[in-house]
């Protein structure tokens, strides 16, 4: 019976796995000469990562990435949440500072307090790379310019469901021809190996410094393969996640 139950409770847990991919984009995203790629990877069969792309009218699309507190299936049950919550407000019209605001207010009123998600959710006008962002305390994204130095975009506001008052902050930056963003959660850089050595924002920094070149899917599952060939026999903790915004030259 006991067998019986654990092999009920995988089938289980790679249902939940299909359901929760089919929540986030699976293809590369492509217009006015914007593309957009994505990998996630779970730490478990199910995870509490979140990424998206939203159409927001036909010249401009949001770009989210989101990691929930903890893993497994709680994360991932409010993964869903989130996912949802973000879609009905965006689909009701609101945008920018209105939005985050209506969102954390409603997450923080229906999620455990020890619960709390960071989120990074930016508003793309695809033609000129203009974007206006909302950096709720997630990692900061590296903003990549050929030839000069990498810039950060450092948070804005507060983790969501802590506070159902803090106060949002948009920035604006921009994204040029040849140029690009590069977002990611906290199981990137905060990879352990054996020896207990973070993988560490330096050395995603000088990955991507070496392979500027690389054309962007192809970058994204490098980025993946060297932490987990860093990690070696330690298996990686925590979701991997990673977006990539390149604007052609």
């Amino acid at each position: 019976m006991e067998l019986r139950d654990k092999l009920d409770l995988k089938g289980d847990l790679e249902i939940a796995r299909e359901i929760q991919f089919s929540l986030v984009p699976s293809e590369p995203f492509h217009q006015d000469g914007m593309s957009i790629c994505y990998s996630m990877r779970p730490a478990n069969t199910i995870g509490g990562d979140y990424y998206d792309v939203i159409p927001l009218d036909k010249t401009r699309v949001a770009i989210v990435v989101g990691d929930v507190s903890g893993k497994g299936i709680p994360a991932a049950l409010l993964m869903a949440l989130l996912q949802g919550s973000l879609r009905t407000l965006t689909s009701a019209g609101l945008r920018g500072i209105e939005l985050i605001t209506k969102l954390n207010e409603y997450l923080s009123a229906n999620i455990p307090m020890e619960r709390l998600i960071t989120l990074f959710y930016g508003e793309l006008e695809l033609a000129s790379g203009n974007l206006t962002y909302i950096n709720a305390g997630h990692n900061a994204p590296f903003l990549i310019k050929p030839g000069q130095p990498q810039e950060r975009l450092a948070a804005t506001s507060l983790i969501l469901g802590f506070r159902a008052d803090s106060q949002v902050e948009a920035k604006e930056t921009h994204i040029g021809p040849g140029e690009g963003l590069l977002l990611f959660t906290d199981g990137i850089t905060e990879a352990f190996n054996e020896k207990e050595e973070e993988y560490g924002e330096t050395r995603l920094a000088d990955f991507l410094q070496a392979h500027a070149n690389t054309p962007p899917d192809v970058l994204i599952k490098n980025i993946t393969d060297e932490v987990v060939a860093f990690c070696n026999s330690a298996k990686p903790s925590d979701d991997m996640t990673l977006m990539l915004v390149t604007r052609q030259a």
